[in-house]
């Protein structure tokens, strides 16, 4: 077997510096240069009738309909009379027509807007990104020019504390000391291009951390310094004490459903009165609490072939700690039911693209979860069209009437009778063109290098170093402890806060360098006996032609075999495999563990 042993001695920077360069890769990468037809005119006089469909128009049901699109708006929606008889024709077989979905909580970086495109989201709501391309999104979604993304309005930078939530991502953000600068820093977003005002209040008490954030006076100075300039104001919450504090203010909504305990009646009876809707974002919920999406999507063939690499990778991630927190989510379904109850105004959102998530694929499972807690077919179709539109002041989107731009989507079933027929989509129409429904995937470049014969002993082979969350404002440790043991690496150190997702443990390093990558595309699994204490653990796996690519992660079980097939993970690129890292994850808490018997054969 070749040997994998590095000739030279690897530096002890771990996962540390991969975190690094993927964060600034992923916020560095340009958005995709405006299309070429952007801003060339589309002739008014040219007609397109979409008949012998249900149409649903945002708010309501419309039997054997037809409707006309001109110039990239919508000309007109007729019920129970044919077509004009001129004009180019599509059935739609009885189908279904839905407004272009609408995105409500998302972190559009790279190919989001045209990823989320082939899945029927043509407006996206962002709630974090640097302003580096706004005039470019701001003239495109002004546009009824051909285009090959979704629109685009964002919150740009969050507002947050020196070391908090939303500062850990590798590039410098603009941070509050107080409510004394809230104006100016309120001033300085929208002098940027920013929406709408995003605050977050985040301790990290729900994720088993500690994190700082915005005391109530900073909060209620940003909230009365966009809402005097017309502008709203979003809060980020994860605990109902955020979520008081941010109702106090009198915020305009809530972008996260709060986890750490059940609902508060007189909170609730607050958002009724104060009309203040709530983007739960469940199904990165779902995702956080060991339930992840990918299996609804990927169920349904035209939906998974549509997944370009990224939004694999993004799908096929998992949250640290997922597992401790499975038995929390029946609460969240509650706190949801509980909400859409007394009348509380929801919105669908993502949240793309955390672990578990995929752009606008995780929106269509946002609005099935929606019906799941509760809502109607109907209620959750408004959820991800209408009633964002109204609360962002969308006025001719998540529409099908006359007017409207002619964003939408063809479902083959039925969505109002059974909402899983969303998995149907066959096409969608961005200002009045149908777009392509296709992946265009880059071809893989070659091996990394000849292949390395299997099995290969982790113990023997490549090289362990420890690894931390320090990067990422985390302040964790781990160390590898002596041991004499050829088939065992043991580890120790202390989850600390600072990060809200604390991380420690080790990587295996299979090349001669820290994370260059070898060929092992023979390998079909890989199995490992992990020996711990309580607590929870993760598996993450590099790989792939970009050492900066995110990895993909996987729960790992304590004390017992862990058995992971390599060939379930479609974004994972054994040809040009680059570290595999365990790694202890959770609350702050001190921990042990050995790594058994790691074999890939």
């Amino acid at each position: 077997m070749k040997s994998l042993r590095p000739k030279l001695p690897l530096p002890a920077l771990g996962l540390v510096l991969v975190v690094a360069l993927m964060i600034v890769v992923m916020v560095s990468l340009p958005s995709p240069q405006e299309d070429a037809s952007e801003g060339a005119a589309i002739r008014s006089g040219d007609v397109l009738a979409l008949t012998n469909a249900r149409i649903f128009d945002g708010q309501t049901i419309h039997a054997d309909a037809t409707l006309l699109i001109s110039g990239g708006r919508i000309e007109s929606l007729l019920v129970d009379e044919p077509p004009p008889a001129d004009v180019e024709t599509i059935d739609i077989g009885g189908g279904t027509l839905l407004p272009g979905l609408i995105d409500a909580h998302v972190h559009a970086f790279g190919s989001a807007r045209s990823d989320a495109l082939r899945f029927g989201v043509t407006t996206m709501l962002d709630m974090f990104r640097p302003p580096f391309d706004f005039d470019q999104t701001r003239r495109q979604r002004e546009s009824l020019a051909p285009t090959t993304r979704a629109d685009l309005f964002s919150a740009g930078f969050l507002a947050t504390v020196e070391g908090g939530h939303g500062t850990q991502y590798g590039f410098e953000v603009p941070t509050l000391a107080g409510p004394e600068v809230a104006d100016d820093w309120v001033e300085a977003r929208l002098a940027e291009g920013s929406d709408y005002i995003k605050i977050v209040i985040e301790s990290g008490a729900a994720w088993g951390s500690r994190l700082p954030t915005l005391d109530a006076d900073t909060v209620q100075a940003l909230v009365d310094a966009a809402q005097s300039r017309g502008v709203m104001a979003v809060a980020h919450v994860s605990t109902q004490a955020a979520a008081a504090m941010a109702v106090e203010a009198g915020v305009d909504g809530l972008v996260h459903l709060f986890v750490d305990e059940a609902l508060d009646p007189d909170l609730t009876r607050r958002l009724v009165e104060e009309a203040i809707f709530v983007i739960p974002t469940t199904t990165v919920l779902a995702g956080s609490h060991g339930r992840s999406g990918r299996d609804w999507i990927e169920s349904y063939g035209a939906l998974a072939a549509r997944l370009s690499a990224q939004q694999r990778q993004s799908l096929e991630q998992s949250f640290p700690g997922s597992q401790l927190r499975a038995g929390r989510w029946p609460m969240v379904l509650s706190n949801l039911r509980a909400l859409h109850a007394a009348g509380v105004v929801l919105l669908a959102g993502s949240d793309a693209p955390n672990p578990a998530t995929a752009y606008g694929a995780s929106l269509l499972h946002e609005i099935k979860l929606l019906v799941e807690a509760g809502l109607s077919t109907t209620e959750a179709l408004q959820a991800a069209t209408s009633v964002p539109a109204e609360r962002f002041s969308l006025a001719d989107r998540g529409c099908l009437r006359d007017g409207c731009r002619a964003d939408l989507v063809w479902v083959t079933g039925d969505p109002i009778r059974d909402i899983d027929a969303l998995g149907g989509i066959e096409g969608v129409w961005k200002n009045g063109v149908r777009v392509a429904m296709t992946t265009e995937e880059v071809v893989r470049p070659a091996a990394a290098t000849e292949a390395v014969a299997l099995p290969i002993d982790l113990h023997s082979d490549g090289q362990w170093t420890a690894s931390t969350d320090e990067f990422m404002g985390g302040q964790s440790s781990a160390e590898i402890v002596e041991n004499l043991s050829e088939r065992s690496v043991d580890v120790r150190g202390r989850l600390n806060p600072g990060f809200a997702f604390p991380y420690a443990g080790v990587m295996w390093n299979p090349g001669e360098e820290l994370m260059s990558a070898v060929n092992l595309s023979g390998a079909e699994t890989l199995s490992l006996t992990l020996e711990a204490g309580s607590g929870d653990y993760q598996l993450m796996i590099f790989s792939g032609d970009d050492a900066a690519a995110a990895p993909i992660r996987i729960d790992l079980v304590a004390n017992e075999t862990n058995r992971i097939e390599l060939s379930g993970y479609s974004s994972l690129d054994r040809s040009r495999l680059r570290a595999i890292g365990v790694f202890a994850t959770g609350p702050e808490q001190a921990f042990e563990f050995t790594v058994r018997e790691a074999l890939l054969q």
